[in-house]
């Protein structure tokens, strides 16, 4: 044969029937369908043998094919090709199995696709494209035999979104109707109950009161008429909001449609709708399992949203004095390495292998093509995924419903669950290991659960590339089935999802024995866990930095986007550089150039009373200090806002602590100024109607009647306390020296501009009320609340500043002015730096490491560090700032 051909599969609970598609004429050629029996209550390797085989023989028989789809029945995870079959007595061993590589060796390692429709929506594509539903556009096709099936076609793409008209997954059977659901109704055992009621007589299948029927009997023509009568009614709502111009019946029942399906071509055809018999009978769910290939959309959906470059897999260290955007913690030569064969030589000398890791893998990607690798060395492998075993997400979002907030689109309550609590207990124990093959895999997001005895792997995923991937709708919430925008979606993660992965991270970190960084999916890296958990734990005795990232913003500026190196210039601004904030920034380390990037928490669950010291019980895995950036050069004001007051963040967000904030002015130009504390005459009362009136009506509330505004230079600092209005104005480099909290931020006025997106940014005014300290105004604020140095200590070489906070913030900064070098003790607490003025310094820990910093770096040291020296490499004095957690 030399036409191009997909083959389609349709599996049964006791067959499974495949045969050559033509992918230009969409027609099965003559006498060639081929069928095997296959007993679904049998081992994985014997059903997936069985059906390898049958496919195989198709495939010997056209030679050169496109592509595989199957129809099969559900429940089963089409998309990801994971079978969730189960308690239904048939296919119980392919629990949890991702079939689509448990079949794809049939191609002998060549790349083709594999794809699954519901047998229902094989059924709609295969009358779509060849049968009776040809030409229409809006397609409802039903299923009438042991159980009801249907899809929605629209354009002849299967719908499968609850919305304008379509139920979730595009399922009629599990609706309410009559006494129970549809299912009950439009399938042979209502028959056969019904013939039993009227009878007394057992029947097994509707041909038999067929028969009857056609004979006159007017008890069998009855019970297709309240049949008909019944399809009618409960089809009525749904042709009604979908407004489908087809409706195709097929089914094994729908081959007695002489008995009634006149009274639904009457009904509906009042309606416009052509009602149609089937034309293509068993054959359809074939053809239309092989065109579904057709349908697969010519650009991969995996992607990121940003305008940030993705992290090099290698780089080398910046010049002196340029700021380094991707640095890393130096390790010994080969610790790291490269790409998917190096990950699957070190898998393939293991029997049982348990993948777990964070949301937004690409999980799918991960089992192609490390099911490739290890089937090219010659290992027959059954890859299962975790999330079969997942509650169903309408439960898991009922369960979460108390830590989302509602519909506040920025807050919500952090959780108190465990990642075990998203999974249903027995199918946890219903994967099981196919005791058949050479390597079991069992992957995703919480796979050490399902209790194998096995190599355990985690994949990584930072926090910024979660991000980019769900912006661009490419990850989801962990047990999610529909995504949300972006500002619930991230609402999730911060309240629910992260907490959780963190958590279970925490729990399994001893136990990994390798390490992967999911980021860049076509180039993966990875490290073994005992050289990741000996690298986090030099780590803490000597410095780190984390590595970076940045974002634009409504306000944002053009100072990093002019003065930094290695960022995209063509973005519309930068906003923010996530310098030093630890829940979203992760660590690199570095072997023979490679930077392999794990998340900040391991550093803070493996060694975080050497990190931390003497607050390390009062903070334990939450790093305490935050260091970042907002841009303002050349862009505009901040909005005004506050942060919550400690009790508030408690009682309402679930916090350990609050958001306390100051502001370094790291660079300024022109007349920039620094908008903190309360005019001397505010009145609450006025201030809040000016506000209200502003979100309503858009009226401008001349914010600075209410307001002060200040001037600002070079290395003033401001205070801000929780509970205090401030915003940076425009024309500022701010170093942000803060509490580690972030996204607590009530604003009240945002200067009637839009985000980034077109829409306004969220405003919260009341929250903001219940929090406002108003007596933090007039001379009050200027004497408290903008920062007074003196000196502790000088000498010719260097002056050492105290720059006070508020007595309300618990870190405290310090600020070194010195040409050559400063020796420091640690004294059992935690370091953050920054070089603020100059061009470089090395670092030299006691242990002999050492380290350069350039101006605009954070870095830390960790308190176990005990003693460090630091030498300018500026020609003129360097001036460094210090933040730590004040003594108690």
């Amino acid at each position: 044969m030399n036409d191009r051909y997909y083959i389609g599969a349709d599996i049964g609970g006791t067959h499974i029937s495949c045969a050559p598609v033509n992918i230009a004429t969409k027609e099965i050629p003559e006498g060639k369908i081929y069928r095997r029996k296959v007993d679904s209550k049998a081992s994985c390797s014997t059903i997936i043998e069985a059906w390898k085989a049958l496919i195989n023989e198709v495939i010997s028989l056209v030679g050169k094919v496109e592509g595989i789809g199957l129809a099969v029945p559900g429940p089963f995870d089409e998309e990801g090709g994971i079978s969730q079959i189960i308690g239904v007595h048939k296919f119980d061993s392919l629990f949890g199995l991702n079939v689509r590589e448990a079949i794809r060796p049939v191609f002998r390692g060549k790349a083709k696709p594999v794809m699954f429709v519901n047998d229902a929506a094989g059924f709609a594509l295969g009358e779509y494209y060849a049968g009776a539903a040809q030409g229409s556009k809006r397609t409802l096709a039903i299923t009438l035999g042991t159980g009801f099936g249907s899809a929605f076609l629209l354009n002849g793409t299967p719908q499968r979104e609850a919305k304008n008209g379509v139920p979730p997954k595009g399922y009629l059977y599990n609706l309410p109707f009559g006494e129970s659901i549809a299912d009950d109704y439009f399938s042979t055992r209502w028959f056969a109950n019904e013939w039993k009621k009227k009878t007394g007589e057992n029947i097994k299948e509707v041909k038999e009161i067929a028969l009857f029927a056609e004979n006159r009997d007017v008890r069998a023509i009855a019970i297709f008429d309240e049949f008909a009568d019944n399809l009618i009614s409960f089809l009525s709502t749904h042709t009604e909001h979908f407004a489908p111009d087809t409706l195709v019946v097929g089914g094994n029942i729908a081959k007695a449609h002489k008995l009634f399906i006149h009274k639904i071509k009457e009904t509906f055809g009042k309606k416009g709708i052509a009602v149609k018999v089937c034309e293509l009978w068993d054959n359809a769910s074939i053809i239309g399992a092989a065109m579904s290939l057709g349908q697969i959309p010519a650009n991969d959906k995996r992607c990121r949203k940003t305008e940030q470059f993705l992290a090099p897999v290698k780089a080398e260290k910046t010049c002196q004095g340029i700021y380094d955007i991707y640095p890393a913690f130096p390790l010994e030569q080969g610790k790291i390495a490269c790409g998917i064969e190096a990950i699957a030589t070190k898998m393939s000398i293991h029997n049982t292998i348990i993948i777990d890791g964070y949301v937004g893998v690409y999980w799918d990607k991960l089992a192609e093509e490390l099911s490739a690798a290890l089937v090219a060395k010659g290992k027959t492998v059954r890859w299962f995924q975790i999330d079969a075993a997942m509650k169903p997400a309408e439960q898991i979002e009922e369960m979460l419903k108390p830590y989302l907030g509602g519909d506040d689109p920025v807050f919500g309550k952090i959780t108190d669950k465990k990642l075990s609590d998203w999974f249903d207990p027995d199918k946890l124990q219903r994967i099981q290991v196919d005791s058949e093959v050479d390597i079991n895999i069992i992957a995703g997001c919480g796979a050490a659960l399902a209790g194998w005895n096995g190599e355990l792997i985690y994949v990584d995923l930072p926090k910024n590339e979660l991000q980019f991937r769900a912006r661009a709708g490419a990850a989801n919430n962990l047990g999610a089935r529909e995504r949300k925008n972006n500002q619930q979606t991230y609402k999730r993660f911060y309240f629910v999802d992260w907490c959780v992965l963190n958590k279970h991270k925490s729990e399994i970190l001893p136990e990994i024995k390798l390490i992967i960084d999911g980021q860049r999916p076509d180039n993966y890296l990875c490290m073994s866990g005992d050289e990741l958990r000996a690298g986090l734990e030099t780590m803490s005795r000597n410095f780190f930095r984390v590595r970076p990232w940045f974002e634009p913003g409504p306000w944002g500026g053009n100072w990093m986007k002019t003065k930094i190196e290695g960022l995209n210039k063509e973005v519309i601004n930068l906003a923010w550089s996530f310098e030093l904030m630890t829940l979203e920034n992760g660590l690199m380390f570095e072997s023979e150039g490679y930077r392999m990037e794990v998340s900040f928490d391991f550093l803070m669950y493996a060694q975080y009373r050497k990190v931390l010291g003497d607050c390390a019980d009062r903070f334990k895995y939450d790093f305490p200090i935050r260091f970042d950036f907002l841009d303002t050069f050349d862009g505009g004001n901040l909005s005004v806002q506050c942060h919550p007051r400690p009790e508030y963040i408690q009682q309402e967000f679930g916090m350990p602590f609050t958001q306390d904030e100051s502001y370094y002015i790291l660079d300024c130009q022109n007349t920039s100024t620094v908008y903190l504390g309360f005019q001397e005459n505010i009145n609450p009362e006025k201030f809040y109607q000016a506000l209200s009136e502003c979100e309503r009506k858009g009226k401008d509330p001349n914010i600075e009647s209410f307001v002060q505004k200040h001037k600002a230079k070079k290395h003033d600092l401001f205070l801000i306390p929780n509970g205090t209005i401030h915003a940076s104005g425009k024309d500022n480099l701010v170093l942000e020296i803060s509490s580690a909290p972030y996204i607590f931020t009530f604003k009240m006025y945002d200067w009637l501009r839009l985000d980034l997106d077109g829409r306004p940014r969220p405003i919260s005014i009341e929250h903001a009320m219940k929090n406002l300290y108003f007596d933090r105004r007039g001379e009050t604020a200027k004497n408290e609340l903008i920062c007074k140095p003196y000196i502790i200590n000088q000498s010719p070489d260097c002056v050492l500043e105290h720059l006070p906070t508020h007595p309300a913030q618990f870190y405290d900064v310090h600020r070194y002015t010195f040409d050559k070098e400063i020796t420091v003790e640690t004294s059992g607490k935690c370091h953050v730096w920054m070089l603020v003025e100059g061009s470089s310094i090395m670092l030299e820990t006691a242990e002999g490491m050492k380290q350069r910093f350039n101006y605009a770096e954070t870095f830390v040291i960790p308190a176990a560090a005990e003693r460090y020296t630091i030498k300018n490499e500026s020609p003129k004095p360097a001036i460094m700032v210090k933040a730590f957690v004040k003594s108690i």
